[in-house]
């Protein structure tokens, strides 16, 4: 049998460089679908709206029921008899997840490789310059986790091609004329310039470098005016995860305009002013950061009063969620009507000690929250919609999404 040189050391090289490829853009969708599908109600490592992801693959009995679960919660719970699944919707107040009909396996075992992998972000101490790092979690590089492998794949590449030309060198010996039919042994540098010399390793490549440019092309021009993980360092320390975490506040109490208008607006300064008239002193700064509310609206902590004909000033916070001038928001029809929580789009505010833009908020993300999110067809707000109304009630369809009432239709948002 005749040997072909070079042409193992080329499939190891190959085979690497697809791995390479491959691994990396699975555990990058891993990323995206977890924050385009998970996000809004999930953290990895901490309780939100739903539990924490890490170690779900050890709470289920089978990988297969998760799958189940995930795809479509409601009919898992009508089907199958399973103690767990039944304790986990009655925990959360009987509360179903939404159903992700549109992920694969493949799209799943993407997210909990994700998850698997997750390491929590290091700490910040933000609040530097215009813009602080995003306090959200990134992970390590999935690369990292290949490198191992990639010893070991390389190590055995050059252990088979000596083990090639050793055997070839003891047949020769053996045989003189089998000079005739066995090949040159050449070195492992020549057995690589053959390797880059090949015309498909070249196509391969040249492939490879084409999707990797005008992936990075489409991220950067579809990225562009989103500001997900901006955190602009605010002229107050204002915390949230000691207002709305700890002590409890309700967001509606300070945003007043959430439930009433289109804008959740910056609260006024008495509305602060309604606690920082007992409350002169924080936890972390002492008086340094409630000091400046004082300072703006001009009361007087020693006297305990306003200071007469004081000329107030506005505290001039920096604006952090920002959506074109063509597109449409409106607070109230999401949170009064729609019941939607503050942490589906502005993440978990609670735990934030300085606010930064937990999603993208672009189209594709708002449409995809349209297509998921079921509407309360009991909330008198909807008593229009007779047609879908009477399709409920015979059974006709289990449920209506934002999308069955127009919700992705272009008008709504832009006009």
């Amino acid at each position: 049998m005749k040997l072909k040189t070079g042409s193992f050391p080329n499939v190891v090289i190959l085979m690497i460089i697809l791995l390479i490829a491959g691994f990396s853009v699975k555990a990058q969708d891993g990323e995206k679908l977890f924050k385009a599908n998970c996000a809004s109600c999930h953290k990895i490592d901490k309780k939100l709206i739903g539990p924490a992801l890490q170690g779900i693959r050890d709470r289920w009995e089978s990988e297969e029921n998760l799958y189940a679960w995930i795809k479509n919660s409601p009919k898992y719970l009508e089907e199958m008899n399973d103690p767990y699944a039944t304790a986990l919707f009655e925990e959360y107040n009987k509360t179903p997840m939404t159903a992700f009909p549109q992920l694969g396996d493949a799209d799943i075992a993407a997210v909990l490789e994700y998850v698997d992998n997750y390491q929590p972000p290091t700490a910040s101490a933000g609040g530097e310059g215009e813009t602080g790092g995003a306090a959200q979690g990134g992970g390590v590089d999935p690369l990292w986790f290949l490198l191992p492998a990639l010893l070991v794949l390389i190590v055995l590449a050059v252990a088979f091609s000596k083990a090639i030309g050793a055997l070839i060198n003891s047949a020769k010996e053996k045989d003189p004329d089998s000079e005739k039919v066995l090949p040159k042994v050449i070195s492992l540098k020549e057995r690589f310039g053959i390797f880059l010399k090949h015309r498909f390793t070249i196509l391969a490549i040249v492939i490879f470098v084409l999707c990797w440019v005008f992936g990075s092309l489409w991220d950067g021009a579809t990225s562009l005016g989103r500001q997900e993980g901006y955190q602009p360092a605010q002229p107050i320390k204002f915390s949230h995860k000691l207002h709305a975490g700890i002590n409890k506040i309700d967001c509606k109490y300070c945003h007043v305009g959430a439930e009433k208008g289109k804008a959740s607006v910056i609260p006024s300064l008495n509305i602060c002013m309604n606690c920082h008239m007992a409350v002169s002193e924080g936890p972390e700064y002492g008086t340094t950061e409630i000091a400046k509310i004082y300072d703006a609206v001009g009361w007087d902590a020693e006297k305990g009063k306003y200071i007469e004909d004081y000329e107030q000033k506005p505290i001039e916070w920096i604006k952090i969620h920002n959506l074109p001038d063509h597109v449409y928001f409106n607070h109230s029809q999401h949170v009064k009507v729609g019941g939607i929580e503050c942490q589906k789009c502005h993440g978990s505010i609670e735990e934030m000690d300085e606010v930064y833009q937990h999603a993208p908020l672009s189209m594709g993300w708002c449409i995809d929250c349209h297509r998921e999110t079921k509407v309360n067809f009991d909330n008198k707000y909807y008593s229009d919609y007779e047609a879908l109304h009477e399709k409920l009630k015979n059974g006709e369809i289990e449920n209506v999404t934002v999308e069955g009432i127009g919700g992705t239709e272009c008008q709504k948002c832009h006009y």
